[in-house]
């Protein structure tokens, strides 16, 4: 037996061309039905940004604290030329901030719950108007750590300065070992001159005062003096690589956080979804316009 057509299936659906029609009937009917009814949604948008912009007034207060780092920028030993490093790269920031060590170490430290904290942190590349991406490149520059919280405002300032102060350390490790390199021999020389001053004034004690190795001693002085003006330059040297990696190449906090007042829920957001509620409950009433209303004429 030949099995037959399955006819009622074939009955049953619509082409597709005309189930396309159909849904394209649709969709204008419900835009012409909104439409018609413009002004309630314009009038829920209105009422719903309205509401959100009271309910961020009335949400409490809440503190924000800022601090600006320098991340600086790290020379060769010669300090003739740039190297990569931690310090480098902005983003090293953000991963310090929110990574769980730090967080719990701050937290612990200002006496707040360490979720609590990586909420309210955020932070920002702070370049100038107009700046190019090369230059953004290769260019080391500011970044702002904020901190919000709910807290006391001097909870929120010194979490914010305890977080610039984590940053600063881990991305100034390489210059502060070049720095305690330098300072060590700046001291080495500092202690060699004072040797030096002292064989110099003895040695022409030694020759003014005459006898059979006066020439000796002056010659010996004068090789003293030699080492000495080398000895002179070499610390000068030093000591502008020094100054170098302490102002130049080592990280910074540029400002201390102070905390200041704002509302807990920003006044922007909450008028934006005030607003984005009251489109899609305007959009619902003008559907159920009509309906309610021939259901009341009933």
């Amino acid at each position: 037996m030949t099995a037959e057509p399955d006819v009622t299936s074939r009955v049953g659906r619509a082409p597709a061309s005309d189930l396309d029609e159909e849904r394209e009937i649709d969709f204008g009917r419900l835009g012409r039905t909104v439409a018609r009814r413009w002004w309630l949604v314009v009038a829920a948008i209105v009422v719903g940004a309205v509401v959100g912009y009271l309910t961020s007034l009335g949400g409490g207060d809440a503190y924000v604290a800022r601090t600006t780092v320098y991340l600086g920028q790290p020379l060769s030993p010669t300090g003739n030329a740039q190297i990569q490093s931690l310090a480098t790269n902005p983003s090293t920031v953000s991963e310090i901030v929110r990574s769980d060590e730090v967080v719990s170490k701050v937290a612990e430290a200002v006496g707040v719950k360490p979720g609590a904290l990586r909420r309210g942190i955020a932070t920002r590349q702070i370049v100038a108007a107009g700046t190019s991406a090369v230059t953004r490149a290769n260019t080391n520059p500011l970044v702002q750590i904020s901190v919000r919280g709910t807290w006391k405002g001097d909870t929120t300032a010194r979490a914010a300065n305890a977080l610039a102060e984590e940053v600063v350390t881990r991305v100034s490790e390489y210059v502060d070992v070049k720095a305690k390199a330098l300072q060590e021999r700046l001291d080495a020389e500092n202690r060699e001159l004072q040797t030096i001053d002292g064989k110099i004034d003895k040695l022409n004690a030694s020759a003014e005062a005459g006898g059979a190795n006066a020439d000796t001693n002056l010659i010996l002085a004068s090789l003293a003096e030699q080492r000495r003006g080398q000895l002179v330059e070499d610390k000068t040297d030093t000591e502008t690589l020094l100054t170098l990696a302490k102002n130049v190449e080592r990280g910074k906090q540029v400002t201390i956080a102070q905390a200041s007042r704002v509302p807990a829920q920003s006044p922007k957001s909450a008028i934006f979804v005030g607003g984005l509620i009251g489109l899609i409950v305007g959009i619902g009433l003008a559907f159920l316009w009509d309906p309610a209303r021939r259901r009341r004429g009933a």
